[in-house]
């Protein structure tokens, strides 16, 4: 970034002067200063000297002054939005339906607007509307953008509406209220009443009482579709209650917490002993209704030990889930070596996910055969050697189903350069996190992406050094060849000058980009590298050539866009573009 760019006010001032007197654009604006009180006026000397003129202009400073005195919530008006509106049709002489068009003309108006029809278009809607006559296909598409706590009320209108808004996908997202978990009374109460039948999430963590049997007979009937648990007192559950209500449920998280907690109430919060988890397990091998299933340990220096199940029993249980997640979770060897056996064999399992797991003495082999079926593998290579990671890696090479791939704290330094490559560019969806790469490595990479032979449409980089000595050309080639592209790289000191420039003027010639970043992981523009030196009508083709964009509109540790740049975006929204949506702080805004 340049060290004598200047912004704010100042900032303002500077381009304002440049627009006028390089460009010669008369320009005329009025600035009220809250700290002064005083109206301020910025403008060409030409439009200065006949406004000066005008004895409107004291009428103006006044308006301004007593509009902030006033304290009134503005809001506001565009007059090129308002006059761009369709033009009146006939209207109905019965009942006309009347709107500011139809207004007395204001005393003084601007020389087009006196040439304009009298009339903008009448929206005629009926003033009755039998809401009960809605087929249930719309009344459903409505409320599907209601959260519970309106569906609610909803269920209360009529029972035509409560027919429809009883659709369990409705209400995907309905929880157990925080109340319920404060007081055991709430608890019991809120199961008395049909509307907990509507329960799909169930969040086992920080009760203020101790739940036992009975309180989970309260919840055996419920069709769940996940429950978490974790920091809660199990003393009072026996070990079949807990197992038949986590197998009952689609998905299941069980986050293991140290020992020797105490909740509010004094009671030791007890980690999943061993009869809770065999049981869990025998359960879910004999037959289960979980889809997905998340073993984790959040407890310091300590992991969730499944060392002590046998090693079908979890074989079996394993295979029958469809996505898993292991993160610091004890294995032995030989139960990791019959868990792999076993998924090479019978598997329903697509997505795998293994976090911090010790694998030492085992041998890699056993992975070859049990990731040819997986279509998302989200993998962490701490411990592993260079031999480990470079048989690992020509496993992938084989895999042909694997659509998603994660890999996490790797060094992939030593990997044959097309090796990689290939690995990279067959995959769909790759995200390398505190993965170490050489600049060959990645040069590579952004060549091959945009080759006919490439599936690769989402790259995520992390942090990573290595991308600032990629050729700037080949770099933005390569990124806007994606769809998804994590910017991360992009606004942490990473890219140089040439190649943000780059990348955005082969963006604002045609990209393949969706979005700057990914969809968990978005991107706002004024914060990337450099962004401010990108010539304004380059980056205002290169945003309307995405789908959506995050503006935040004020800077971000000295970084922002210029006033011209964002002038060059707004000016491009009356003309073609691809955006569909532009996203702030405050609101997502769709065009």
């Amino acid at each position: 970034m340049n060290a004598n760019e200047i912004y704010g006010y100042q900032g303002l001032r500077v381009e304002t002067q440049a627009m006028i007197e390089n460009e010669q654009t008369p320009f005329l604006c009025f600035h009220f200063d809250k700290m002064s009180k005083r109206v301020f006026i910025m403008a060409d000397s030409e439009s200065l000297k006949k406004v000066q003129e005008l004895r409107a202009l004291l009428d103006i400073e006044n308006i301004l002054k007593t509009t902030f005195e006033e304290g009134k919530k503005l809001i506001l008006y565009d007059q090129k939005s308002e006059a761009e509106k369709p033009i009146c049709g006939n209207r109905s002489t019965s009942n006309p339906t009347i709107h500011t068009c139809h207004l007395p003309k204001p005393k003084f108006q601007l020389s087009w607007e006196k040439s304009l029809p009298g009339c903008f278009e009448d929206r005629q809607s009926p003033t009755e509307v039998n809401y009960e006559k809605l087929p249930r296909e719309i009344l459903r598409s409505v409320f599907e953008f209601l959260n519970p706590s309106d569906l609610k009320q909803v269920i209360l209108v009529s029972k035509h509406w409560k027919s429809v808004a009883e659709d369990p996908a409705l209400w995907k997202e309905f929880g157990l209220p925080n109340k319920c978990r404060r007081s055991e009374i709430n608890f019991i109460n809120f199961f008395k009443k049909s509307i907990s039948s509507k329960l799909q999430i169930l969040s086992l963590h920080n009760f203020f009482f101790q739940l036992n049997d009975h309180h989970f007979q309260s919840l055996q009937n419920l069709e769940l579709k996940r429950v978490t648990m974790g920091n809660i007192d199990l003393f009072n559950i026996s070990d079949d209650s807990l197992a038949e209500l986590i197998n009952k449920s689609k998905e299941c998280v069980i986050k293991e917490h140290a020992a020797k907690v105490k909740t509010s109430n004094g009671n030791n919060i007890n980690v999943l002993g061993l009869n809770k988890l065999k049981a869990i397990f025998r359960k879910m091998e004999n037959g289960t209704k979980l889809k997905s299933l998340t073993l984790s340990c959040v407890a310091v220096s300590r992991s969730l030990d499944l060392s002590f199940i046998p090693s079908s029993t979890l074989a079996n249980a394993f295979n029958k889930l469809e996505s898993l997640t292991l993160d610091k979770v004890k294995l032995r060897g030989s139960q990791l070596k019959t868990i792999f056996d076993y998924m090479s064999v019978k598997s329903k399992l697509k997505c795998l996910d293994l976090g911090i797991l010790d694998v030492e003495g085992v041998s890699w082999n056993i992975f070859d055969k049990a990731f040819r079926n997986l279509t998302k593998l989200s993998i962490t290579g701490t411990n592993h050697d260079k031999s480990q990671v470079r048989y690992f890696v020509e496993i992938l090479n084989k895999s042909c189903k694997l659509q998603t791939l994660m890999l996490r704290h790797f060094n992939l330094t030593e990997i044959p350069t097309g090796l990689l490559t290939r690995v990279v560019t067959k995959i769909s969806c790759v995200e390398l996190e505190f993965v170490k790469v050489t600049v060959d490595q990645l040069s590579k990479i952004f060549q091959t992406i945009p080759d006919s032979s490439s599936a690769i449409e989402h790259l995520s980089l992390g942090d990573n050094s290595a991308i600032n000595k990629v050729n700037p050309e080949i770099l933005a080639k390569g990124i806007n060849n994606l769809k998804y592209f994590d910017f991360e790289n992009l606004d942490s000191g990473n890219v140089s000058e040439t190649q943000t420039k780059e990348i955005f003027k082969v963006m604002s010639q045609g990209t393949k980009l969706k979005m700057l970043g990914i969809p968990t992981n978005r991107m706002r523009l004024e914060w990337i590298d450099h962004i401010n030196i990108v010539e304004p009508e380059i980056l205002a083709k290169a945003v309307h050539n995405l789908e959506q964009v995050w503006l935040e509109f004020e800077g971000w540790n000295g970084l922002h866009i210029t006033a011209s740049q964002y002038m060059a975006i707004f000016k491009r929204f009356g003309q073609k573009t691809n955006l569909k949506k532009v996203c702030t702080d405050e609101e997502d805004f769709y065009l």
